[in-house]
């Protein structure tokens, strides 16, 4: 429970979510502490996408010709995608290198793309098997989930899951927009340093940055408050007994109805912790323990995607260890800021 209630309610103070989950603080204190220290779970500020002017969201996923276990593998490819900003989060799952970018066009996303995949033929890694990459206006996408594991432990521990409450101090996209536009040199700075260390307390990060506690924690505050950025907290997922990591691909027309909706899959307990919907495709990412689950979560899948859209063909499911995946980057967002900001904002 109190791991949940920390993913769940990542903006909530200790007494808050104390009150919350009805578990006394000095237990939930001291569990939280020996989870970070551990390693199961560590904080997260993330900036939020929507507010940049970053046009698509890529997703990519490509078939290797063998699966990354050396070190002079995965040397090379963490030396590859530190030329490529773009891309925010990068792992391989076994011999499956998967990737979500940011990019301002098509034109943008080709040059890289095409970067990538001539570095993995010059070593060799680039399997025959074509790559996979789905593109995301995000104007008229949805990303539903960005590595948000609450449903992953709704499944896992068997909770109902709560529904969204309001957003107290959460000011509009508009208000949000505004006022990343609008930064002065010191918000920049700070913004930077909180992306650049997202684990580190503010005295540290002051320190880092030659300024005040105060000013880092009053400029944190007012970034969250207007979301600019997020708290989120993350799971180090191989050490909480998930044996199944599964890759959905979907491609559907809409039905014929008023309204284009996108399916709610928590009620459902279906446990994904990143999701994308796009005018005629989905991809997404889930978490289960073992494949009974698995298999009790896809025929509620499919049910649902059969419920809001006209599926073409069968979706494509790819199914990996927990244990063989490498990360080599995990919501890096600061290249991407840095570049929006440097571009005339």
């Amino acid at each position: 429970m109190i791991l949940w209630g920390l993913v769940r309610f990542p903006m909530m103070n200790d007494r808050e979510l104390s009150d919350r989950i009805s578990i006394r603080m000095s237990t939930l204190n001291a569990i939280k502490n020996k989870m970070k220290r551990t390693g199961i779970i560590f904080d997260r500020i993330v900036p939020s996408i929507e507010v940049m002017d970053y046009e698509l969201l890529t997703v990519s996923w490509t078939p290797l010709t063998r699966p990354i276990r050396e070190p002079t593998d995965r040397k090379f490819l963490t030396n590859l995608f530190s030329g490529f900003p773009n891309a925010y989060s990068v792992m391989v799952f076994s011999d499956t290198l998967f990737s979500l970018s940011l990019y301002k066009n098509y034109s943008q996303y080709r040059v890289a793309e095409q970067g990538i995949r001539s570095a993995l033929r010059t070593k060799d890694l680039l399997s025959i098997e074509e790559p996979h990459s789905s593109i995301y206006p995000l104007s008229i996408s949805r990303l539903n989930k960005n590595f948000d594991y609450t449903s992953v432990l709704e499944r896992a521990f068997d909770i109902e899951p709560v529904e969204d409450g309001p957003s107290e101090g959460i000011s509009s996209q508009e208000g949000a927009k505004n006022k990343i536009f609008h930064l002065t040199n010191k918000e920049r700075v700070i913004l930077k340093g909180i992306l650049k260390a997202p684990d580190m307390p503010d005295n540290k990060i002051a320190s880092l940055l030659d300024t005040t506690r105060q000013a880092v924690a009053r400029h944190k505050k007012e970034l969250l408050d207007l979301g600019v950025i997020r708290k989120t907290r993350v799971l180090d997922y191989g050490q909480l007994g998930f044996n199944i990591l599964c890759l959905v691909e979907a491609h559907y027309d809409p039905l014929e109805t008023d309204s284009a909706d996108y399916p709610d899959t928590r009620p459902l307990h279906l446990p994904s912790f990143f999701s994308v919907y796009g005018m005629n495709e989905t991809v997404s990412l889930s978490l289960f323990q073992d494949f009974e689950q698995f298999a009790v979560s896809r025929e509620r899948y499919s049910l649902l995607m059969k419920s809001h859209f006209r599926i073409r063909g069968e979706p494509s499911i790819s199914l990996f260890s927990p244990a063989d995946t490498f990360t080599i980057k995990h919501q890096d967002y600061l290249p991407l800021v840095e570049r929006f900001l440097s571009s005339g904002t």
